[in-house]
């Protein structure tokens, strides 16, 4: 209590208009906030590989959560020719614009890729070529090279994402050693003729006689067979191998009395088929 001589102060008490003020600015400052949150944060996901991160973010843009998640590597692709032979290199790919506004909900998915430049080598087999030779019997063979494989260099661009390799691309390709060819001589003219799928040079138009069996060997010592061709050697040169259009393949191997200028006689095995040709003005190319 107070002396009745003394004046006490009166008690101060909060009247009703500042209470509503209290209770005003702290609704403000509540809205604002929420508005805040509202306008300029996004719940956001980002993927990458077998990862998913989910996560409430103030960030403005796309390239803004990716620094915010750690993504620090290089971002957009790699131009192949930057890289040497045997070289690569790894970047990122996003799903999303990189100055896109981060909107609520947004998906944004990260892509790891990586480019190389690779080298394979290859084995280019060795052709085999077979040579009819007159001084075999038929079914004989006898290799006169044993020929060796090739090796080839191919180059490739190889594209990966995610750990799987979505494009391969040949960019190049050389032969580092060429294959050497396997010659087998044969005793068969047949085999040889089979295997002679084409020939080569100009045709030459020559008259040829057929002839069989003679009971003699031929001008150069071999037995008489199919493919054994008697020709002037002033004209064509003992050994030449030649086709004949017709009859195949052939190897200038015997003369005759009457072959002179550009006439062949060509053989056959029996009797029939010599008559059968008879004489005609063929085509002969000489290989």
């Amino acid at each position: 209590m107070c002396d009745t001589a003394v004046s006490c102060p009166k008690p101060q008490s909060f009247g009703t208009g500042s209470l509503m003020s209290a209770y005003l600015v702290f609704g403000i400052v509540t809205v604002s906030l929420a508005v805040t949150i509202l306008f300029l944060g996004h719940n956001v996901t980002v993927r990458m590989g077998d990862k998913t991160i989910s996560y409430f973010t103030f960030a403005p843009k796309v390239s803004d959560v990716l620094r915010e998640v750690g993504i620090k590597g290089n971002i957009g692709p790699v131009d192949p020719a930057l890289l040497a032979e045997g070289e690569s290199a790894e970047y990122f790919t996003v799903s999303q614009e990189l100055a896109a506004r981060v909107s609520e909900g947004m998906n944004i998915r990260v892509y790891q890729n990586r480019i190389a430049r690779t080298v394979e080598h290859r084995v280019v087999p060795m052709p085999v070529r077979r040579e009819w030779d007159i001084f075999l019997e038929p079914g004989q063979e006898r290799v006169i090279s044993s020929g060796s494989d090739g090796i080839r260099k191919d180059n490739y661009l190889v594209q990966s994402r995610d750990g799987q390799i979505v494009s391969k691309t040949l960019t190049g390709t050389k032969v580092i050693k060429s294959p050497q060819a396997r010659v087998i001589a044969c005793g068969s003219y047949e085999t040889v003729s089979r295997q002679a799928a084409v020939h080569g040079g100009r045709p030459v138009k020559f008259v040829s006689t057929a002839y069989t069996f003679t009971g003699h060997h031929t001008a150069v010592g071999a037995k008489t067979r199919r493919g054994i061709i008697a020709v002037d050697p002033r004209v064509i040169p003992m050994g030449t191998r030649l086709y004949i259009e017709g009859y195949g393949y052939g190897v200038a191997a015997d003369t005759g009395g009457a072959i002179k200028g550009r006439k062949i006689d060509v053989f056959f095995e029996s009797r029939r088929e010599a008559l059968k040709w008879g004489r005609r003005t063929v085509n002969v190319y000489i290989l």
